[in-house]
């Protein structure tokens, strides 16, 4: 589809800002399959903002560091968004240069030049990864034809909607489960050059951007409308709700904001450069705090939080694309190299991190991660150089074709082809035999979540127990055993979802057992289930509390849960057992100390009965197997002692 301008004044142009959105400058010819020459269009080179590149590497460092140390940086995953802005940005800036230059919208050529810069990339890495998940194991193919199918088609986002993964599932997440912000860009990049040369024709530039900047902010309200604390996957990952970013950046490169990508030359002044530049900060300090502070499950990303820092992001490129001080900091040789190669480093950092972590030992998690993670980069570099730009700058089918030159070569005059090339064609076959042999055979579901959902439909049926009637007078203890406990002695359970993957065996144990429990809840959940119930006055006489699996433990919260509503019961606590995650030790430490504190509570000690046998645990060393479940009931029933 090619819109023609005609006489109408085009939107004043910008020049290209990166060098994944420049045509490489012609040089010389290049040669074909079977030798043949083939010319090189010329094309002219432009200024670039060195800048944008080390802001992209901030934005993949901030990405990679929420994945490898989720507890230390909790809101990395904002780089996300910086991404998003970023992109709004430069994609805007060269529709409008090529329609202000060719007085067009030739939005065909604007596809080619995309699909080259992503599809080849994010191909191979699916392919390679798909392979690996044979080798690694443990469950790792769980999932895997949606998980390929979506990111082929570049719609993985509403795949991982459509199945009801969670986003920040901990337990056995998905090897591409990061492809979801790529399918947003990918749908944008579809359906924004449209809407943008049919609103160059109809507006002008000034409503435009009234336009697109209306647009994010009910893309942001439509995130806070569908969000859900039990799993805002749905608000998060969906094209609707999570546009907002990709439409600040465009909103910017529709402004007269002076920088020097505009085609006009027209930079800032001293002055406002001042003002550009303090913008700019602002804006990186308020995306470093939020990095540091605000969690994913929190309600703020999905309330406003994530549009500030869209908003702060665009600050700060507009910062990037002029001549300040925070440009030249940007600048530095290491952070552009980074930069560079960003989008390989985003491909391949989380699922070698996920199949890293998968095969270490959990103690060595952490290190595992941050090992694969330095693999990435790596690994980006090499895709970077053979991959990306080859495929940029030649075109996907020249460079394929001259992948297999050797081979036309061999059939042309019976040359032998070098063994390096036969090495490589022949690992690239395997590998490709192998992927697709994993996508055929791949389960839908890994067995710990089969038994997950078995769980909470075991905990769905269960019969729940009529409200108590209100008495002034306390409870007395109750004279509960392991043997009367869960028979004789009703038992209200909340919990995680370890108590989630044990509860088939917990509830025929314990035939009175009325458990809560739900994936993904940490602490806070738990401990307002309990209040929540406490209030209600349907708690038995045994309350048992299992948490501390996906978060810190408040031993503060929890020993005014136990002393106030929960005292005249007896308190089971749970100690968890999730090796390798930095809380455990905390976690663990408190639910220890609140039990030995009071006499009214005793210790589950799961922990202490699992430790390293993890012929009791799921492939992800976490949650109990069958026979790990029936050694879970016996921990907790054997807590109350007379057995």
């Amino acid at each position: 589809m090619v819109l023609h301008l005609g006489g109408r004044e085009a939107s004043r142009p910008l020049e290209r800002a990166s060098e994944g959105l420049r045509r490489p400058e012609a040089a010389g010819r290049r040669t074909g399959t079977g030798g043949r020459n083939l010319p090189r269009r010329p094309t002219a080179r432009r200024p670039t903002a060195p800048g944008l590149d080390g802001l992209r590497a901030l934005a993949v460092v901030l990405v990679v560091a929420y994945h490898v140390a989720p507890a230390q940086m909790p809101g990395g995953y904002v780089g996300v968004d910086v991404f998003f802005v970023l992109s709004g940005f430069l994609i805007t800036a060269v529709l409008l240069e090529d329609a202000d230059r060719t007085r067009r919208f030739d939005l065909p050529s604007f596809w080619v030049r995309r699909v080259r810069r992503l599809v080849p990339a994010a191909t191979v890495m699916i392919v390679v990864v798909a392979a690996l998940t044979v080798l690694v194991g443990r469950d790792t193919a769980a999932g895997l034809r949606w998980q390929v199918l979506g990111g082929l088609t570049w719609s993985s986002n509403w795949f991982q909607v459509a199945q009801g993964q969670a986003y920040a599932e901990r337990g056995e997440p998905p090897v591409l489960n990061h492809l979801w912000s790529l399918g947003i860009e990918e749908q944008f990049y579809v359906v924004w050059p449209v809407v943008l040369a049919l609103g160059i024709l109809v507006l002008s530039r000034a409503r435009f951007v009234r336009v697109a900047t209306i647009l994010a902010v009910a893309s942001a309200v439509w995130m806070a409308v569908l969000y859900t604390p039990d799993d805002p996957t749905r608000a998060y990952v969906g094209t609707d709700t999570h546009v907002f970013g990709l439409l600040v950046g465009a909103a910017l490169a529709l402004s007269r904001a002076p920088h020097l990508l505009r085609s006009d030359r027209a930079s800032a002044t001293f002055e406002s450069r001042l003002g550009i530049t303090a913008c700019g900060v602002f804006g990186l300090a308020i995306l470093l705090a939020y990095a540091g502070t605000v969690s994913w499950s929190s309600a703020v990303p999905y309330t406003g939080g994530l549009l500030v820092v869209s908003v702060a992001s665009a600050a700060l490129v507009l910062s990037a694309v002029n001549r300040t001080p925070l440009a030249s900091a940007l600048a530095v040789a290491p952070l552009r190299w980074l930069g560079a190669r960003s989008y390989g480093i985003y491909l391949w950092h989380w699922p070698l991190i996920v199949l890293a972590t998968r095969v270490a030992p959990p103690e060595w998690s952490p290190l595992a991660g941050g090992l694969a993670a330095l693999v990435a980069v790596g690994v980006a570099a090499v895709s970077y150089r053979f991959v990306e730009m080859p495929m940029r700058s030649d075109g996907i089918a020249f460079t394929l074709r001259r992948w297999a030159a050797p081979a036309y070569r061999l059939a042309e005059d019976r040359r032998r082809p070098r063994r390096r090339w036969v090495l490589v064609t022949a690992t690239a076959g395997v590998v490709v035999a192998v992927a697709a042999g994993a996508v055929a055979t791949a389960p839908d579901r890994s067995p710990l979540q089969a038994s997950l959902s078995t769980g909470e439909r075991v905990l769905a049926e269960a019969p729940r127990p009529a409200a108590e009637k209100p008495s002034r007078t306390k409870p007395s203890a109750p004279a509960a055993t392991c043997r009367t406990v869960g028979r004789s002695v009703r038992v209200s359970a909340f919990g995680d979802s370890v108590l989630v993957a044990a509860a088939p065996q917990l509830v025929s144990a314990m035939p009175r057992l009325d458990a809560t429990a739900k994936v993904g809840w940490q602490y806070d959940d738990v401990a307002a289930a309990v209040r929540r119930a406490a209030s209600r006055g349907v708690l038995g006489p045994v309350v048992v509390i299992g948490t501390g699996t996906n978060g810190f433990v408040d031993r503060r919260d929890l020993e005014r849960l136990v002393t106030r509503r929960l005292a005249g019961r007896q308190v089971i606590l749970v100690a968890p057992y999730v090796p390798g995650r930095p809380w455990q030790r905390s976690a663990l430490s408190a639910v220890r100390r609140v039990a030995a504190d009071h006499r009214s509570v005793r210790l589950a000690d799961w922990h202490g009965a699992v430790a390293g046998r993890y012929s009791l645990l799921a492939s992800d060393r976490v949650h109990p197997n069958a026979r790990g479940a029936k050694v879970y009931t016996r921990t907790v029933r054997e807590a109350l002692g007379g057995c």
